[in-house]
């Protein structure tokens, strides 16, 4: 199977229309040996409709590595639950999963539930960081969340800049009395750009630097 061979049913991807550069979250509804299917992509709680032929790049990740690839599209599904079923991959990509580096920090962030389509479902939240690195975050908030919860989230990172990310909580415990925030939560990212993990990288190597600067690294 190739490049499938790392996708589970169920998992979160993400579909890149290469002529637009759209991005739409997804996930793996089936996988034989010569093609996939997919959630189709919806916009604003709509299908997108795309066309038999149409090209687009499929992207995922587990704890070894980020991969890609490119698939000509075969069909669209509009019933329940409206799918794609995509061809043979092309243009594959794997790219090692580097040792990221940890750095506790306190920054904003807000988050919110997705539901198996991967929209936003309910309120957003808030809450503070305690950790960060390009893999994911530690943080603390008041929201009561449980393990395998998928959240949509962004870390503000400077008062001009953010990164965003799909998430799964791997962790979850409750603060000592006597803490500002109720709960520690752990997040793994499943879905993250890679241009937003360079910016969470960029972050950490800049504040490594001035602490250094300072004496306190």
């Amino acid at each position: 199977m190739g490049i499938y061979e790392p996708l589970k049913v169920n998992q979160p991807v993400e579909i890149e229309l290469p002529k637009s550069k759209d991005c739409y979250r997804s996930r793996v509804e089936g996988i034989l040996s010569n093609k996939i299917t997919l959630a189709a992509p919806l916009k604003q709680g709509q299908i997108v409709s795309l066309s038999p032929g149409t090209i687009v790049r499929v992207m995922f990740s587990d704890q070894m590595a980020s991969y890609s690839f490119k698939s000509k599209l075969i069909s669209q599904n509009r019933q329940n639950p409206p799918t794609v079923t995509l061809g043979e991959p092309y243009d594959l990509k794997r790219t090692q999963r580097r040792n990221f580096v940890r750095l506790e920090t306190k920054l904003s962030i807000v988050f919110a539930e997705v539901n198996e389509d991967y929209e936003t479902v309910g309120d957003t939240f808030s809450g503070t960081t305690i950790d960060l690195s390009g893999g994911g975050v530690m943080f603390a908030c008041n929201t009561l969340l449980k393990y395998g919860d998928i959240l949509d989230l962004t870390v503000v990172l400077t008062e001009s800049d953010s990164a965003k990310a799909l998430g799964k909580v791997v962790r979850f415990s409750e603060n000592p009395p006597n803490s500002k925030q109720k709960y520690s939560v752990g997040l793994e990212f499943t879905a993250i750009e890679e241009s937003e993990r360079d910016k969470i990288i960029k972050f950490i190597f800049n504040k490594q630097r001035e602490l250094r600067r300072k004496g306190l690294l």
